[in-house]
């Protein structure tokens, strides 16, 4: 950029009488350095449809080549009008026009009426200037030579053409690239560059160039800093690949400004009472009023094709909310397509199309779940208008929404139906368990109870006396028949609480007596392991609205648990307290604790400390507690430290009824 700027800074400092530096260095090697730039870009960055850029790269050549001849015309003292370098400097223009055309065909641009009715008012107004200065300057002059005049005529023809076919392009395109901001102000140096040299031919001294000389240099290096952009892509790529300009106040002001040249200049010609051309301004006038009105239709057509539009979106997206299933709602979007696109050009495929396809299709893809699994395609020519573009877009994305959404469905329906058959294996596997506990409990329960029986009448002595070893020994199965039954029974209760059958037979019940027979029950063995238990309770305890076989049952598994994992010289304290609407009791040992990460697991079924060791149970013990607790509507918490003991707090409110009768009731 800066190297452009300086060689523009250069050409403007060196006076006009280096003839040689000025005409034959500097102007030409900006052109030359212009024309690197491009063909640079076009390498580097490898647009779309590069034609485009290197016609545009032509046309710098061809200033240069002009500009090198006409340097040396002056060198020679033999410049004249018109000369072998008017020839290149016209060519440009066309290779400049050539290049936008191919850029409008690579991008699809030229099927947008509207944009071709735009560029034609402002064109015709460009024409009436161009006609009246051919025909008042140079038509009428007696001193120009036929060749001279159709060389001069050809100037502002050139013009014209130029800035029809960049109006053309610019409205139907971004500027927001800096590449296409850059070509544009470039355009518009050299339009205007060639407008100021017609003024200061017509009405200044020969030789007085420097200010057009300046424009049209700026023009041809922002050409190629134009080119030599990143950006400089956008030119020859696809409108589905650029944001489209909108149809804005602004550019409606514009153009009704620019209509009224033709009336502006026709008042002036009567003004001034120069009415021999008056028939072109009249044509103009006439053109321009033809396509204000073709304009016009056109926006109502717009108009119209936009309600169109909407009722089919409309349309689409009630039916949408009622289809199911895929090839449906395909069938669905299909049917918005052919509202949207008449003719039949336009599918919604199910295959995403090949990126590198140069057949001009406009591609919304249809995503879900973050996977392309189709398209909405239609033919560039028939998706001009960028509200069909939007709507097509619509439709890709309500498809997307309404696949997804059915494949959610079907997804919550394979898992509805794969729970509803994993709850009925589990409801079997359920009461194929409730069946082999009460089986096996029956056919354990059975024998343990003839054992203990036997055992029993042994111990009394009932068939003989026993001698040390053989009392050793029945006590041994006593004990441990007993310890079965308390087994089978922990299991018949976890089962019937997960039955929901577990049934509370209420009453007013003395919490501390309940607490002292658990205490009195669990003494033999804590004095045979060396443990001492203290009962502590107030005389005023309130009784609770209890089911006591259920209180006993959570008493004794908590002090013998608490026994059974103190070590000999420990304490356990069981402690009362009461409060007017609850009975706390608190079970504290000095046990060998529980480590802090496996505190709240404590209640799980089954579950055993790591700090156990080899000490028996079966875990239900605690288990068994919390249920009781629950179902009589208490909490129950825990702390323990690892070697220190364990505190087991449980609350169970009082309930005071207006009447005491004794209740039973099933708990679920």
């Amino acid at each position: 950029m800066w190297g452009a700027v300086a060689l523009w800074a250069a050409y403007m400092l060196v006076p006009s009488e280096h003839t040689v530096l000025r005409g034959l260095v500097l102007y030409p090697l900006a052109d030359i350095a212009s024309v690197v730039a491009v063909v640079s870009g076009v390498r580097r960055y490898r647009p779309r449809a590069p034609a485009a850029w290197l016609l545009i790269a032509g046309g710098l050549a061809s200033f240069a080549v002009a500009d090198f001849l006409l340097g040396i015309l002056q060198l020679q003292g033999t410049q004249g009008f018109p000369s072998v370098a008017d020839v290149f400097y016209l060519l440009a223009y066309p290779l400049f026009a050539g290049g936008l055309l191919v850029a409008s065909r690579a991008g699809f641009r030229e099927g947008r009426r509207g944009t071709f009715i735009d560029a034609g008012i402002i064109t015709i107004a460009a024409t009436l200037f161009a006609l009246l200065l051919i025909t008042s300057k140079y038509i009428a002059d007696p001193d120009l030579s036929l060749a001279a005049a159709v060389v001069a005529s050809a100037y502002p023809l050139a013009d014209v053409l130029l800035l029809a076919v960049t109006a053309q392009f610019l409205l139907s395109t971004s500027w927001r690239p800096l590449a296409l901001r850059l070509l544009t102000a470039s355009l518009a140096l050299i339009l205007v560059g060639d407008v100021v040299y017609s003024v200061q031919e017509l009405y200044t001294s020969a030789g007085d160039r420097r200010l057009a000389d300046a424009l049209l240099l700026a023009g041809v290096l922002t050409l190629g800093l134009a080119g030599l952009h990143p950006s400089m892509t956008a030119l020859t790529a696809r409108t589905s690949e650029v944001t489209l300009p909108r149809y804005s106040v602004r550019r409606v002001v514009s153009l009704y400004l620019i209509s009224l040249v033709p009336v502006v200049v026709l008042a002036i010609q009567a003004l001034t009472r120069r009415v021999d051309y008056v028939w072109i301004t009249l044509l103009a006038m006439v053109a321009i009023a033809a396509l204000v009105v073709t304009r016009f239709v056109d926006l109502v057509g717009q108009t119209l094709r936009a309600a169109e539009r909407e009722a089919a979106l409309s349309r689409f997206g009630s039916d949408l909310l009622f289809r199911t299933g895929h090839d449906e709602l395909v069938t669905t979007a299909q049917r918005a397509v052919d509202d949207l696109v008449p003719g039949g050009t336009a599918r919604v495929v199910e295959t995403r199309p090949d990126p590198t396809d140069e057949t001009g299709l406009f591609t919304a893809l249809v995503v879900v779940n973050g996977h392309a699994v189709g398209s909405v395609v239609a033919d560039q020519r028939e998706t001009a208008e960028q509200g069909t573009r939007d709507a097509l877009v619509t439709v890709a994305r309500g498809l997307s929404l309404a696949l997804e959404r059915d494949s959610l469905l079907e997804a919550e329906q394979a898992t509805a139906d794969s729970l509803a058959e994993q709850n009925a294996q589990l409801r079997e596997l359920d009461r194929m368990k409730d069946q082999l506990v009460s089986s096996v409990s029956h056919e354990l329960r059975t024998p343990l109870t003839s054992i203990g029986g036997y055992a029993e009448m042994l111990l009394g002595q009932e068939f003989g006396d026993l001698n040390d070893d053989q009392q050793d020994f029945v006590e041994v199965i006593d004990r441990n028949a007993r310890r079965l039954n308390r087994i089978i029974d922990d299991i018949l209760f976890v089962a019937r609480v997960d039955a929901g059958r577990l049934s509370l037979e209420r009453s007013w019940v003395d919490v501390a007596e309940v607490a002292a027979a658990s205490v009195e029950a669990a003494l033999p063995r804590a004095r045979q392991g060396g443990v001492s238990v203290e009962l502590t309770a107030p005389d005023d305890l309130e009784p609770l609205w209890a089911d006591q076989t259920r209180l006993t049952q959570m008493f004794d598994n908590l002090i013998s648990n608490a026994v059974k994992f103190t070590p000999p010289g420990g304490t356990i304290g069981v402690t009362l307290s009461g409060a007017e609407d609850m009975v706390s009791a608190q079970i504290a040992d000095t046990g060998i604790g529980i480590p802090p990460g496996e505190v709240d697991r404590l209640f799980e079924r089954f579950f055993r400390a790591s700090t156990v060791g080899a000490v028996d149970g079966t875990g239900l013990g605690l288990s068994i507690v919390k249920s009781i607790v629950e179902v009589h509507d208490g909490t129950i918490a825990v702390t323990s430290a690892e070697g220190v003991g364990t505190t087991i707090t449980v609350e169970l409110p009082v309930r005071q009824p207006a009447a005491r009768p004794a209740e039973t009731e099933a708990v679920e």
